[in-house]
């Protein structure tokens, strides 16, 4: 494709908009006859449709950090590259194959990008799909209607030193090859997102539990962890004592709380992966000349929203 740029730096998925000069590498098409080449252009289609289709509604508005688009904005930046080519098409079909130099309408690229980083809902990406199946259906027809469809012209592309033949034929494979490069990035951006928000969701869990924790709350505590939850003390070492269950929680908690002058417990940082959440934690215990204090951290697992696992380790 023309100038095209498979990848931008911030992500091995995101299509960037069409470059104003060729590669040096972009040849024109091998053509495979007309009525095979717009088959398999709608077939990649109706293929990118389904993978947007299947995504979340949830998931639509979710913009992944360093990235050009959001996952419904993808509609938006797939029916950009369907106008830019059409714009091609026209300035072809328009100058009679003679030499061309087609221009976007003024805005299109700016507007285009600025409206793909938002977060779209489940009814403006339905509203882009139909948008998308009319600028397909013209593609097609204006490429249909040139005989034939290898005919090259000489094309002049914004910020080009030279032209650049191309055919409708041609336009049908780049479009055809970025249909086909999103289908496994919706695929990317949707397991991204449900890592991210499964992520979220365990720091929450974990932040609550530690907030009952600090303030010794035992039925708190309790209730944000498993019926099978596991505790790992730092101490006696070397491994320190394993608590296992419910009832023995509880019986910890207990004892350690009333036994300890002035217990406190203070979160100095807190980050996460997935259903893993570390903990970097302060203790403090008593005051003045008998108090003290030791800081650790807490490797966390949370299932189903409570804290399955509290693996402690501490600064000797």
């Amino acid at each position: 494709m023309p100038g095209w740029s498979a990848t931008s730096p911030s992500s091995p998925w995101i299509s960037t908009a069409p470059a104003p000069t060729p590669r040096a590498h972009s040849q024109p098409m091998q053509t495979m006859g007309a009525a095979t080449e717009l088959a398999v252009f709608d077939g990649a289609r109706d293929a990118y449709t389904a993978a947007i289709q299947e995504t979340p509604a949830e998931a639509l508005a979710y913009l992944r950090p360093g990235d050009d688009y959001s996952l419904g904005g993808l509609t938006v930046h797939v029916n950009y590259v369907l106008e830019h080519y059409l714009g091609v098409l026209r300035a072809m079909q328009a100058a009679e194959f003679a030499e061309c130099r087609p221009e976007d309408p003024p805005g299109l690229e700016e507007t285009a990008l600025r409206r793909a980083r938002a977060g779209l809902t489940k009814a403006e990406v339905d509203s882009e799909l139909e948008l998308t199946s009319r600028l397909h259906g013209e593609v097609a027809d204006l490429v249909t209607g040139m005989d034939p469809i290898t005919r090259t012209a000489p094309v002049w592309y914004p910020g080009g030193k030279e032209v650049y033949p191309t055919s409708g034929a041609d336009i049908l494979g780049w479009l055809t090859g970025h249909y086909r490069e999103h289908i496994p990035h919706v695929g990317s951006l949707t397991e991204a997102w449900r890592r991210d928000t499964e992520t979220a969701a365990s720091v929450a869990v974990v932040e609550r539990f530690n907030q009952a924790f600090g303030s010794g709350d035992v039925d708190a505590i309790l209730a944000l962890m498993t019926d099978d939850c596991i505790f790992e003390n730092t101490f006696p070492a070397p491994d320190g004592e394993r608590v296992v269950g419910q009832a023995a929680m509880r019986q910890f908690c207990e004892t350690f709380f009333s036994g300890t002058d002035k217990p406190r417990f203070s979160t100095e940082e807190i980050f996460a992966a997935g259903d893993r959440v570390i903990t970097r934690w302060r203790f403090d215990w008593g005051e003045g000349e008998s108090g003290g204090h030791v800081r650790g951290v807490d490797v966390n697992r949370v299932r189903d929203g409570k804290v399955a696992e509290k693996l402690a380790y501490v600064k000797g």
